[in-house]
């Protein structure tokens, strides 16, 4: 069973011999081809090759664009700082400033990621499954806004409605670029702005649904807990202690701490897990996105016992 098989149909819901290994990408892109990220994130060329290179250096199951906040922010009108071999950070205003929204999906670098989503399709889609990623309104509104957001709860809930309106034409986007699955990563979400903002996320899971691929909600790995769980995807990702301890989620991510790319790997909590879900229920990710200073030769030696059926069985 291929890559794109195992994928495509563990989300479907059928029995498959491992868990998928989709872990998220970071610095770690910049490896293989000896690129900065300002050249990888503002070139479409650069960043195809970069993405596609190393999925191929470290053999995991899909090829997933970055997580990139400063993204879609920067398509907001938001002002940037770029750094050499870090992601961009965000220089954070007030939430009273309005957001730039009329013509989000042309503006900033948002032309570009679609342009590389297209291509990864089209030329690795036959092979590998290609997963896009948008940030969440919340991580948004807390990148933008910082501490901000507290100060005015009815605007804090106008700002997330119109993040969310551009990340439904994000979505759409991806979708018609045919896509197979989409993840949108809260990675500043807490249990408290969950339950002032989790209406946000149904318009988006139904975006998603209407083009029939799957769609993964990502949790920050700080969260084991929160109130209401009536209103989370069926697809999330996050701790494993939330993860398991979250009954109402069907397919269950369960994401890797950083040390484990350190440490000797011990997945004898997890065979059993998987075995439980009748090997249709669980996936596997990274809890922080893969960055240039983990060693290469762990990274790829572990991402092999990972995806090799027999640790499963």
């Amino acid at each position: 069973m291929d890559k794109k098989e195992l994928v495509q149909k563990f989300f479907k819901g059928r029995a498959v011999p491992r868990p998928p290994f989709l872990p998220l990408v970071g610095t770690y892109i910049t490896k293989v081809d000896q690129v900065s990220i300002p050249s990888i994130l503002q070139d479409a060329n650069t960043f195809y090759s970069a993405l596609v290179n190393t999925q191929k250096l470290l053999g995991y199951d899909a090829i997933i664009l970055p997580l990139d906040p400063s993204l879609e922010v920067e398509a907001l009108g938001g002002v940037l700082e770029w750094k050499n071999q870090e992601m961009p950070s965000v220089i954070e205003v007030p939430i009273s400033q309005e957001l730039l929204s009329s013509d989000f999906l042309e503006s900033g670098r948002i032309p570009v990621v679609e342009e590389v989503v297209e291509r990864l399709v089209k030329v690795q889609g036959k092979e590998l499954p290609i997963i896009a990623t948008i940030t969440g309104p919340v991580t948004i509104l807390k990148t933008l806004y910082g501490e901000d957001i507290n100060s005015d709860i009815g605007l804090l809930k106008k700002r997330a409605s119109e993040i969310t309106q551009a990340m439904i034409g994000l979505c759409k986007a991806f979708g018609d670029a045919k896509v197979d699955g989409i993840l949108i990563n809260e990675d500043l979400l807490d249990s408290a702005l969950w339950e002032e903002c989790k209406d946000v996320y149904k318009p988006l899971f139904n975006v998603i649904k209407f083009y029939n691929i799957f769609g993964i909600l990502r949790l920050s790995s700080d969260i084991n807990s929160i109130e209401s769980t009536s209103h989370l995807p069926d697809i999330v990702l996050g701790s494993q202690e939330f993860i398991t301890n979250s009954t109402s989620i069907k397919i269950k991510g369960i994401a890797f701490a950083p040390s484990i790319w350190e440490n000797t790997m011990d997945l004898s909590q997890l065979t059993p897990l998987w075995k439980e879900n009748k090997k249709r229920r669980m996936f596997l990710s990274s809890s922080q996105p893969l960055n240039i200073e983990i060693n290469l030769s762990e990274l790829q030696e572990k991402t092999s016992i990972i995806c090799n059926e027999e640790t499963w069985q």
